[in-house]
């Protein structure tokens, strides 16, 4: 009997870590998908998905040694209809950090027009938690040739 006592309390807490931990994930696999959401839109040249994974006065910023550059989610859109070659950008190991309506994705990434390679980075993705879930509202930055940076783990796109 006393060691019924013990476990059942035990088993109480565990399940209750355990939901935790659970949801959390789910909440991390959320974000990951939204900005993911901006990726699969580039690919796809689908100016229309691309403004759908943003806040509507989100932005990209261009983070270089000297320079920056801003531009808005609409001027990228339209960058997107203009391209002709698919734009694959793919990241991984992304670290993830949620507060609350705000998140963080952090995720090394490189970049291809259609199977060329053009560069490669870090991406830091800010978040809001809206009414429509989870949105990009800024995408910052950087862009390098190797061996500055890491090419994705799996090699280059099929």
């Amino acid at each position: 009997m006393s060691r019924l006592l013990w476990t059942l309390p035990a088993l109480a807490a565990v399940t209750l870590l355990t939901s935790g931990v659970e949801a959390q994930n789910n909440e991390e696999r959320a974000v990951i998908a939204a900005a993911q959401a901006v990726f699969d839109a580039m690919e796809a040249l689908d100016p229309e998905a691309f403004r759908n994974a943003m806040v509507p006065d989100g932005f990209l910023m261009a983070v270089r040694s000297e320079t920056t550059r801003r531009t808005t989610r609409d001027d990228f859109a339209a960058n997107i209809e203009r391209q002709t070659r698919p734009m694959i950008e793919r990241m991984w190991d992304p670290e993830v950090r949620i507060d609350g309506p705000v998140a963080t994705v952090w995720a090394p990434y490189d970049f291809y027009s259609a199977t060329e390679f053009s560069h490669c980075g870090t991406d830091a993705f800010q978040l809001a938690k809206t009414a429509d879930g989870w949105k990009v509202a800024m995408i910052s930055y950087t862009s390098h040739a190797p061996p500055t940076c890491s090419m994705h783990p799996d090699g280059p796109p099929r």
